[in-house]
Protein backbone atom coordinates (compact mmCIF):
# COMPACT_ATOMS: atom_id res chain seq x y z
CA UNK A 1 0.00 0.00 0.00
CA UNK A 2 1.39 3.54 -1.12
CA UNK A 3 0.11 6.95 0.47
CA UNK A 4 0.75 9.96 -1.40
CA UNK A 5 1.31 13.40 0.64
CA UNK A 6 1.18 16.45 -1.25
CA UNK A 7 3.26 19.12 0.23
CA UNK A 8 2.00 22.23 2.39
CA UNK A 9 2.81 25.37 2.63
CA UNK A 10 5.57 24.52 4.85
CA UNK A 11 7.15 22.13 2.71
CA UNK A 12 6.41 23.89 -0.63
CA UNK A 13 8.58 26.84 1.19
CA UNK A 14 11.27 24.25 2.24
CA UNK A 15 11.74 22.82 -1.16
CA UNK A 16 11.96 25.80 -3.23
CA UNK A 17 14.27 27.54 -0.75
CA UNK A 18 16.48 24.63 -0.54
CA UNK A 19 16.40 24.10 -4.34
CA UNK A 20 17.35 27.53 -4.99
CA UNK A 21 20.13 27.21 -2.57
CA UNK A 22 21.72 23.76 -3.93
CA UNK A 23 20.79 25.39 -7.72
CA UNK A 24 22.77 28.65 -7.52
CA UNK A 25 25.08 28.41 -4.37
CA UNK A 26 28.71 26.77 -4.89
CA UNK A 27 29.12 25.55 -1.49
CA UNK A 28 31.94 25.26 0.89
CA UNK A 29 31.84 23.38 4.14
CA UNK A 30 34.50 23.14 6.89
CA UNK A 31 33.87 20.94 9.73
CA UNK A 32 35.22 22.59 12.73
CA UNK A 33 35.75 20.31 16.33
CA UNK A 34 36.65 22.39 18.75
CA UNK A 35 37.48 21.29 22.17
CA UNK A 36 34.94 23.06 24.82
CA UNK A 37 35.33 21.51 27.59
CA UNK A 38 36.88 24.42 29.78
CA UNK A 39 33.98 26.16 28.03
CA UNK A 40 31.33 24.15 28.87
CA UNK A 41 33.00 24.24 32.79
CA UNK A 42 32.96 27.63 32.45
CA UNK A 43 29.40 27.68 31.60
CA UNK A 44 28.19 25.80 34.72
CA UNK A 45 29.52 27.77 36.64
CA UNK A 46 28.54 31.09 34.86
CA UNK A 47 24.86 29.57 35.67
CA UNK A 48 25.69 28.41 39.31
CA UNK A 49 26.45 32.11 39.98
CA UNK A 50 23.87 33.65 38.23
CA UNK A 51 20.47 34.87 39.05
CA UNK A 52 19.39 34.21 35.48
CA UNK A 53 20.09 30.62 34.26
CA UNK A 54 21.01 30.89 30.48
CA UNK A 55 20.70 27.40 28.54
CA UNK A 56 23.99 26.01 26.34
CA UNK A 57 22.00 27.51 23.01
CA UNK A 58 22.01 30.71 24.38
CA UNK A 59 25.81 30.75 25.40
CA UNK A 60 26.64 29.20 21.56
CA UNK A 61 24.50 31.66 20.08
CA UNK A 62 26.02 34.83 21.59
CA UNK A 63 29.32 32.89 20.95
CA UNK A 64 29.15 32.49 17.54
CA UNK A 65 28.08 36.14 16.65
CA UNK A 66 31.57 37.52 18.72
CA UNK A 67 33.04 35.28 15.92
CA UNK A 68 30.96 36.93 13.22
CA UNK A 69 31.78 40.07 14.18
CA UNK A 70 35.23 39.65 13.93
CA UNK A 71 34.36 38.27 10.41
CA UNK A 72 32.27 41.06 9.04
CA UNK A 73 32.45 39.63 5.06
CA UNK A 74 30.26 36.62 6.55
CA UNK A 75 27.45 38.66 8.07
CA UNK A 76 26.28 39.80 4.32
CA UNK A 77 24.01 39.08 1.40
CA UNK A 78 24.67 38.84 -1.93
CA UNK A 79 23.30 40.06 -5.40
CA UNK A 80 24.47 37.71 -8.28
CA UNK A 81 23.92 38.13 -11.83
CA UNK A 82 25.23 34.96 -13.43
CA UNK A 83 25.31 36.25 -16.91
CA UNK A 84 27.08 39.30 -16.50
CA UNK A 85 29.29 37.48 -14.14
CA UNK A 86 28.65 40.45 -11.68
CA UNK A 87 28.34 40.98 -7.96
CA UNK A 88 27.71 43.07 -5.43
CA UNK A 89 28.09 41.80 -1.60
CA UNK A 90 26.07 43.81 0.89
CA UNK A 91 27.89 43.77 4.54
CA UNK A 92 25.37 44.79 7.15
CA UNK A 93 26.23 46.23 10.63
CA UNK A 94 23.00 44.57 12.07
CA UNK A 95 23.69 40.37 12.38
CA UNK A 96 20.51 38.96 12.35
CA UNK A 97 20.23 35.00 13.51
CA UNK A 98 18.19 33.00 11.31
CA UNK A 99 17.02 30.14 14.17
CA UNK A 100 15.05 27.03 12.90
CA UNK A 101 12.31 26.59 15.05
CA UNK A 102 11.00 22.93 15.70
CA UNK A 103 7.44 23.36 15.84
CA UNK A 104 4.83 20.76 18.40
CA UNK A 105 3.45 19.07 14.75
CA UNK A 106 7.62 18.21 14.00
CA UNK A 107 7.76 20.52 11.33
CA UNK A 108 10.22 23.39 11.05
CA UNK A 109 10.17 27.49 10.56
CA UNK A 110 13.38 29.74 10.75
CA UNK A 111 12.31 33.09 12.51
CA UNK A 112 14.92 35.86 13.40
CA UNK A 113 16.58 37.47 16.23
CA UNK A 114 17.67 40.43 15.44
CA UNK A 115 20.52 42.65 16.38
CA UNK A 116 22.36 39.73 18.29
CA UNK A 117 25.55 41.98 18.10
CA UNK A 118 24.35 44.35 20.82
CA UNK A 119 22.90 41.79 23.08
CA UNK A 120 23.52 40.57 26.57
CA UNK A 121 23.33 37.07 27.21
CA UNK A 122 20.53 37.97 29.38
CA UNK A 123 18.69 40.31 26.59
CA UNK A 124 19.33 37.19 23.99
CA UNK A 125 17.59 34.48 26.16
CA UNK A 126 14.79 37.23 26.50
CA UNK A 127 14.32 37.75 22.90
CA UNK A 128 14.54 33.99 22.15
CA UNK A 129 11.57 33.56 25.19
CA UNK A 130 9.50 36.01 23.43
CA UNK A 131 10.18 34.33 20.19
CA UNK A 132 8.92 30.88 21.99
CA UNK A 133 6.10 32.94 23.19
CA UNK A 134 4.97 34.51 19.25
CA UNK A 135 5.05 31.30 17.63
CA UNK A 136 2.87 30.06 19.85
CA UNK A 137 0.64 32.75 18.60
CA UNK A 138 1.14 32.91 14.88
CA UNK A 139 -1.36 31.04 12.35
CA UNK A 140 1.75 29.51 10.77
CA UNK A 141 0.03 28.84 7.60
CA UNK A 142 -0.83 32.32 7.00
CA UNK A 143 2.55 33.31 8.03
CA UNK A 144 4.24 31.12 5.44
CA UNK A 145 1.73 32.61 3.02
CA UNK A 146 2.99 35.99 3.74
CA UNK A 147 6.68 35.33 3.49
CA UNK A 148 6.15 33.33 -0.48
CA UNK A 149 3.95 36.08 -1.25
CA UNK A 150 6.69 38.87 -0.06
CA UNK A 151 9.36 36.60 -2.36
CA UNK A 152 7.03 36.54 -4.90
CA UNK A 153 6.75 40.08 -5.33
CA UNK A 154 10.50 40.30 -5.33
CA UNK A 155 11.10 38.50 -7.90
CA UNK A 156 8.58 40.05 -10.37
CA UNK A 157 10.66 43.11 -9.01
CA UNK A 158 13.67 41.98 -10.82
CA UNK A 159 12.05 41.00 -13.52
CA UNK A 160 12.10 37.19 -13.58
CA UNK A 161 9.13 36.06 -15.74
CA UNK A 162 9.27 32.77 -14.51
CA UNK A 163 8.04 33.18 -11.32
CA UNK A 164 4.56 34.09 -13.80
CA UNK A 165 4.34 29.74 -13.46
CA UNK A 166 4.37 29.31 -9.71
CA UNK A 167 1.62 32.43 -9.36
CA UNK A 168 -0.26 30.27 -11.56
CA UNK A 169 0.00 27.21 -9.71
CA UNK A 170 -0.43 28.97 -6.24
CA UNK A 171 -3.98 30.51 -7.68
CA UNK A 172 -5.74 28.13 -10.07
CA UNK A 173 -3.37 24.74 -9.84
CA UNK A 174 -5.11 21.96 -7.82
CA UNK A 175 -2.63 23.07 -4.90
CA UNK A 176 -3.15 26.46 -4.79
CA UNK A 177 -2.92 28.83 -1.50
CA UNK A 178 -4.97 30.46 0.16
CA UNK A 179 -4.25 32.86 3.24
CA UNK A 180 -6.83 34.29 5.80
CA UNK A 181 -9.80 36.23 4.62
CA UNK A 182 -13.22 38.42 6.02
CA UNK A 183 -13.45 38.38 9.83
CA UNK A 184 -10.74 35.77 10.80
CA UNK A 185 -8.21 37.70 9.18
CA UNK A 186 -8.98 41.47 10.68
CA UNK A 187 -9.13 39.42 14.12
CA UNK A 188 -5.31 37.91 13.32
CA UNK A 189 -4.06 41.32 12.17
CA UNK A 190 -5.55 43.06 14.59
CA UNK A 191 -3.17 41.26 17.10
CA UNK A 192 -0.45 41.56 15.07
CA UNK A 193 2.27 42.51 18.08
CA UNK A 194 1.62 39.16 19.57
CA UNK A 195 2.76 37.19 16.46
CA UNK A 196 5.28 36.80 13.85
CA UNK A 197 5.09 38.57 10.87
CA UNK A 198 6.59 37.90 7.06
CA UNK A 199 9.59 40.25 7.96
CA UNK A 200 10.65 38.12 11.00
CA UNK A 201 11.03 34.78 8.50
CA UNK A 202 13.11 37.07 5.56
CA UNK A 203 15.53 39.26 7.99
CA UNK A 204 17.87 37.01 8.67
CA UNK A 205 21.54 37.54 7.75
CA UNK A 206 23.55 34.33 9.11
CA UNK A 207 21.55 30.85 9.78
CA UNK A 208 22.79 28.85 13.00
CA UNK A 209 20.44 25.46 12.27
CA UNK A 210 21.66 23.51 16.31
CA UNK A 211 20.55 19.68 16.09
CA UNK A 212 22.36 19.05 19.02
CA UNK A 213 19.32 20.67 20.72
CA UNK A 214 16.74 18.39 19.79
CA UNK A 215 18.79 14.81 19.70
CA UNK A 216 21.65 15.23 22.72
CA UNK A 217 22.48 11.24 22.32
CA UNK A 218 23.58 11.63 18.63
CA UNK A 219 26.97 10.75 17.88
CA UNK A 220 27.20 12.53 14.62
CA UNK A 221 27.48 15.96 12.62
CA UNK A 222 26.68 18.10 9.96
CA UNK A 223 28.73 17.37 7.10
CA UNK A 224 27.29 20.46 4.96
CA UNK A 225 24.45 22.55 5.29
CA UNK A 226 22.26 24.47 2.67
CA UNK A 227 23.04 28.53 2.53
CA UNK A 228 20.00 30.22 2.20
CA UNK A 229 19.74 32.35 -0.65
CA UNK A 230 20.51 35.86 -0.05
CA UNK A 231 22.76 34.81 2.97
CA UNK A 232 26.48 33.37 2.46
CA UNK A 233 27.54 31.75 5.84
CA UNK A 234 25.58 29.40 7.49
CA UNK A 235 26.47 27.38 10.89
CA UNK A 236 25.24 23.90 11.58
CA UNK A 237 25.81 22.69 15.39
CA UNK A 238 26.01 19.30 16.47
CA UNK A 239 25.44 17.77 20.12
CA UNK A 240 28.44 17.90 22.31
CA UNK A 241 30.19 14.54 22.68
CA UNK A 242 33.15 13.27 24.46
CA UNK A 243 36.19 11.96 23.33
CA UNK A 244 39.79 11.13 24.07
CA UNK A 245 41.93 14.31 23.47
CA UNK A 246 45.33 16.41 24.27
CA UNK A 247 44.88 18.98 26.49
CA UNK A 248 47.38 20.98 28.87
CA UNK A 249 47.22 19.51 32.97
CA UNK A 250 47.15 22.05 35.70
CA UNK A 251 50.48 21.10 36.35
CA UNK A 252 51.62 22.47 32.34
CA UNK A 253 51.86 19.44 31.03
CA UNK A 254 50.74 17.65 27.82
CA UNK A 255 48.26 14.33 28.52
CA UNK A 256 45.30 12.24 27.13
CA UNK A 257 41.97 12.62 28.52
CA UNK A 258 38.06 12.12 28.29
CA UNK A 259 37.71 15.89 26.73
CA UNK A 260 34.01 17.41 25.07
CA UNK A 261 34.11 18.14 22.02
CA UNK A 262 31.39 20.54 20.09
CA UNK A 263 31.60 19.38 16.37
CA UNK A 264 30.26 22.23 13.65
CA UNK A 265 29.73 22.60 9.67
CA UNK A 266 30.73 26.32 9.13
CA UNK A 267 29.65 26.44 5.39
CA UNK A 268 29.96 29.62 3.13
CA UNK A 269 29.15 30.99 -0.48
CA UNK A 270 32.63 30.68 -2.53
CA UNK A 271 31.00 33.34 -4.99
CA UNK A 272 30.92 35.59 -2.50
CA UNK A 273 34.07 34.75 0.09
CA UNK A 274 36.97 32.56 0.37
CA UNK A 275 38.28 30.52 3.25
CA UNK A 276 40.14 33.24 4.17
CA UNK A 277 37.45 35.06 4.96
CA UNK A 278 36.46 32.48 8.18
CA UNK A 279 39.72 32.55 9.53
CA UNK A 280 38.94 35.85 11.84
CA UNK A 281 36.04 33.63 12.56
CA UNK A 282 37.37 30.36 13.76
CA UNK A 283 40.51 32.35 15.88
CA UNK A 284 37.76 34.31 17.87
CA UNK A 285 35.93 31.24 18.34
CA UNK A 286 39.15 29.39 19.58
CA UNK A 287 40.41 32.50 21.70
CA UNK A 288 36.73 31.96 23.62
CA UNK A 289 36.94 28.05 23.92
CA UNK A 290 40.32 28.40 25.31
CA UNK A 291 39.79 31.65 27.31
CA UNK A 292 36.24 31.23 28.60
CA UNK A 293 36.47 34.07 31.33
CA UNK A 294 35.17 36.08 28.65
CA UNK A 295 31.50 35.11 28.86
CA UNK A 296 31.14 36.82 32.52
CA UNK A 297 31.49 39.77 30.37
CA UNK A 298 28.86 39.58 28.70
Amino acid sequence: MTTNIQFDMQRRIVSHMTTKSWNTIPHVSYLYEPDITDFYNAYENFNHISSKKISFNTIMLRTIVEGIKKAPSLNATLAYHPKKIQGILTLHENINISLPWLLPDGKMITPVIVHTEDKTLSSLSSSISEMKEKISHTNINELLYKAALQDTIAELKKMHVGILRRILAAQLGPQRIKGLSGKEKVKYYNSAEMHLSSKNLTSGTVTISNIGSIYKEQTGCFALLEIIPPQVFAVGLGAIQEKPGVYINDDGVKTIGIRKTLPMCLAFDHRAVDFSSLLPFLKTMDQIFQSPDIIHSW
